[in-house]
């Protein structure tokens, strides 16, 4: 069994917050008023910390930009979807679908906020067709934006947990239920890019799919501060996903 240094890692989450509050104090990536919110967070954290206390709610400031909350809220959304899907899994099969939208260059914000328009609007069109409209029952959308470091770009784009009916395969085969999203998908963009589709069939395969939507390390807002070069991506990047909905479940019809 390995056993972790317990006070390494809160000496490396500690180093993090500090970090984060030293951008945000010098740097122009967030306001002022937000930046306090933040800092008020981390003085309850260490004081909690210190003194043995429960980390509470109503201690943090709740904000994304927030290196302490956005590591709670990520592990709280993984636990919050495997328990929603607890209640689907014996009813529908789930499957995974990634569809990407136009890379945006990272400073062209208004063109940026416009894809993620068109891409949420395409979506809404492709599950709304006929052949997925008499298959799925029900979804959970994630709205992602990923930087591409060769282009310095964004690229928008949605993780998809789709919920069908449990005799989709007599309707379509696996191979054939992809081409016809994907045909759809560069119909409604204008253009081809490829689209994922998996079969989430076992429990490790949902978990490990929830994760990697919520808390894996790729997606933390700690990869920013790997790199000195990332702040004006870090900024551009809070400033896009303000007040966005990341998570969205869909009704679900009987």
């Amino acid at each position: 069994m390995i056993k972790i240094d317990t006070e390494k890692v809160k000496e490396e989450k500690e180093n993090y917050y500090l970090k984060a509050l030293e951008w945000y104090s010098e740097y122009e990536i967030i306001s002022k008023s937000e930046y306090s919110s933040i800092n008020t967070c981390f003085n309850n954290y260490i004081e909690c910390h210190e003194n043995s206390m429960k980390f509470t709610k109503n201690l943090r400031c709740k904000r994304r930009s927030c290196p302490i909350c956005d590591e709670i809220d990520r592990s709280a959304k993984y636990f919050e979807i495997m328990k929603k899907i607890e209640n689907f899994k014996n009813r529908y099969l789930i499957f995974i679908l990634t569809i990407n939208g136009k890379n945006v260059e990272i400073d062209d914000k208004s063109r940026l906020q416009n894809e993620l328009n068109v891409v949420r609007t395409n979506f809404n069109k492709l599950v709304k067709s006929p052949f997925l409209k008499k298959t799925v029952k029900g979804y959970l959308r994630v709205m992602e934006i990923a930087y591409n470091p060769e282009r310095n770009s964004f690229l928008p784009h949605l993780h998809i947990l789709l919920f069908t009916i449990k005799g989709i395969y007599k309707h379509f085969k696996m191979k054939k239920l992809k081409e016809m999203i994907q045909t759809k998908w560069n119909i409604l963009n204008g253009f081809k890019t490829n689209v994922h589709l998996e079969k989430l069939g076992t429990e490790e395969k949902i978990q490990k799919t929830v994760s990697y939507l919520t808390h894996s390390k790729k997606k933390r807002l700690k990869n920013f501060f790997d790199n000195d070069e990332n702040k004006t991506i870090l900024s551009a990047y809070l400033n896009i996903i303000k007040r966005k909905r990341i998570y969205h479940w869909s009704k679900f019809k009987e």
